[in-house]
């Protein structure tokens, strides 16, 4: 079973916080005091991730998701809320199709839609694959923070995101995905779905995120039956480590409401 931990709060709702690919569950370290007698917690560090990196692939949207279902159940979580980054979103929504009694409300940020294109995600995953294999982890690391777009407002203004310690969060990540041949599983395509996924949604993006997630978002937003969205000025990829102080009142007013 994959690593995780939970923050008790008797009589509270369930919140799931889940991680995006190259991080662990101290991404959401930043929202945790906010979120203390409000909600009962469960964080989890994905397959191939944190205190989950010796678990074998593959390393997959589905078998996250398969993971993540085994937690909860392990918990006894019958319902929770649900709050994910990038490749998180994914799972979500992913196991919002499949349990769709499982969730109360949804917070994506950088959202990533199976079913809807993402050329230059896929290109950045397979550059750090090929630096991964040709000169190990280490180097990949150290080119994906980087190159990839989704750190570019962190490299452009580190000291105002925090930059250094989402640069020290990346470099636990153990780059087994990158390195693994097993294919893993087709991914639901989640777009042609969106209609069956009833819970209210809060979508937000960073101002000047990725294309293709700004483009994820924006069908979401019109695709899901209660989806509401946000931009969030001067943050990038990642607005909850760059913008803590606006992202996190809009989440808890969002699940508070």
């Amino acid at each position: 079973m994959i690593a995780y931990e939970t923050v008790p709060s008797e009589g509270r709702p369930w919140l799931t916080l889940v991680h995006g690919f190259s991080q662990n569950r101290h991404y959401f370290e930043p929202a945790l005091p906010h979120l203390a007698g409000k909600v009962q917690l469960l964080l989890v560090d994905l397959r191939g991730h944190g205190e989950s990196a010796g678990l074998p692939g593959p390393f997959g949207i589905e078998e996250y998701a398969d993971d993540l279902e085994q937690v909860l159940a392990a918990e006894g979580v019958e319902r929770t809320h649900y709050w994910a980054t990038h490749t998180g979103t994914a799972v979500g929504l992913v196991l919002a199709l499949r349990q769709p009694e499982l969730f109360g409300r949804l917070v994506l940020e950088g959202a990533v839609l199976p079913g809807f294109p993402m050329p230059r995600t896929s290109e950045l995953q397979a550059r750090a694959s090929g630096v991964a294999r040709s000169h190990g982890v280490p180097a990949a690391l150290e080119d994906w923070f980087e190159h990839a777009d989704w750190f570019a407002e962190m490299n452009d203004h580190p000291l105002e995101t925090n930059a250094s310690g989402q640069r020290q969060l990346v470099n636990e990540f153990s780059g087994s995905p990158w390195l693994s041949d097993l294919a893993p599983r087709p991914v639901t395509d989640v777009r042609s779905r969106l209609a069956e996924i009833h819970g209210r949604t809060l979508i937000y993006n960073g101002a000047v995120d990725l294309e293709e997630f700004e483009q994820g978002a924006a069908i979401l937003e019109v695709e899901l039956p209660n989806a509401e969205r946000i931009v969030i000025p001067g943050a990038g990829g990642f607005p909850l480590w760059e913008k803590p102080n606006t992202v996190i009142p809009a989440v808890v007013k969002f699940l508070e409401r």
